[in-house]
């Protein structure tokens, strides 16, 4: 009775629990953006908040299009641009925006932006070129509804009938019903010609959107227009618009602010090599001093070797005298048993 009364897995009340935690995530990312990730602090709002490591700076100097909350590229086919999970916070943008050093940040922040905005343009370009080499080129092309292509097959076949009725009337020598026959089987394919000609067509082919990289069909005007009316066309015009701004922005900036975001490239650069100093020289005094360690040990192993040699050499020297001075014995014993024979 016990067991069946244990919840299973997978149950429905797994999946509320679920969809509450989802729900919770997504009230909090909307508390966040309105009111900034540090609403329930203590001191209130700080106002260099928007400088935390968590904070999105593309949304703060533009927009970010792979939001989590708002994503670009969601339900299409570039599944590789990752989401951001990042606080996007309006609030913070306004204390950004109204910050006394918002200048010295803004050029930082907008350089970060640039290269990843370029990212998302090498990809589409890229995208684009493997798209072109899939299009259907340019042709002849028949497209009909499904009523009108019955009714063509239904003419062609009825004529064909016709016309071997024809044959057969002219073999029995109704000469005039045969006649006849054939106008009627003429009438029927020159009927299924024209079905066949109102929806032929030279087709454009397929085309490549070069903004954003969807495959379309020019001849279809409602499907082309439903593409340049999309979110990603959208995203990425807006996208490609954005790249050239801000590369004709970095181009003419005055040599004082690139040298003074330049500086602050090269400190926080600076900062992360001393880091990777730091862990190197770590890594190199942790590593000598297992050598070390290990040295002592084999150290302490060849000097108890060496005692043990010793001691063995000791025994074995006596047993290796006594040997030999038997072996001399028994040789010496040997000869003067010998030259006594002779003798």
């Amino acid at each position: 009775g016990g067991a069946r009364s244990a919840r299973p897995r997978g149950s429905a009340a797994d999946g509320a629990g679920v969809a509450v935690a989802s729900a919770m995530q997504d009230a909090r990312a909307l508390l966040d953006s309105l009111m900034g990730p540090s609403r329930d602090s203590k001191e209130g709002q700080k106002p260099d908040g928007f400088k935390d490591k968590n904070i999105c700076k593309r949304f703060l100097v533009g927009f970010c299009p792979n939001d989590a909350q708002d994503n670009w590229f969601h339900n299409t086919r570039r599944k590789d641009v990752n989401v951001c999970t990042k606080v996007h916070s309006d609030r913070l943008r306004e204390d950004f925006e109204k910050h006394p050093d918002r200048e010295k940040y803004l050029i930082e922040y907008e350089k970060e932006f640039l290269t990843f905005l370029e990212g998302l343009v090498r990809e589409a370009d890229a995208w684009i070129q493997r798209e072109t080499a899939n299009c259907t080129g340019p042709g002849t092309v028949t497209k009909m509804p499904a009523n009108m292509r019955t009714k063509m097959y239904d003419l062609q076949e009825k004529s064909d009938l016709m016309m071997k009725q024809a044959e057969e009337l002219a073999d029995s020598g109704d000469l005039g019903a045969s006649k006849m026959a054939v106008v009627k089987a003429n009438e029927m394919r020159d009927e299924s010609k024209q079905i066949k000609e109102q929806h032929t067509f030279e087709s454009q082919g397929e085309k490549v959107c070069d903004i954003c990289g969807v495959r379309c069909n020019p001849d279809e005007p409602a499907d082309y227009k439903a593409h340049l009316d999309g979110r990603l066309h959208d995203g990425y015009t807006k996208i490609r618009a954005k790249v050239k701004e801000l590369r004709e922005k970095m181009r003419n900036l005055p040599e004082k602010v690139e040298e003074e975001a330049g500086g602050r490239d090269a400190k926080a650069g600076d900062r992360d090599r001393d880091r990777d100093r730091d862990r190197r020289s770590a890594a190199t005094a942790a590593t000598a001093r297992v050598a070390r360690e290990s040295e002592r040990d084999r150290d302490r192993g060849d000097r108890g070797d060496r005692g043990r040699d010793r001691g063995r050499d000791d025994h074995g020297g006596h047993r290796g005298e006594g040997r030999e001075r038997g072996e001399g014995r028994d040789r010496g014993e040997g000869r003067d048993r010998g030259e006594g024979r002779d003798r």
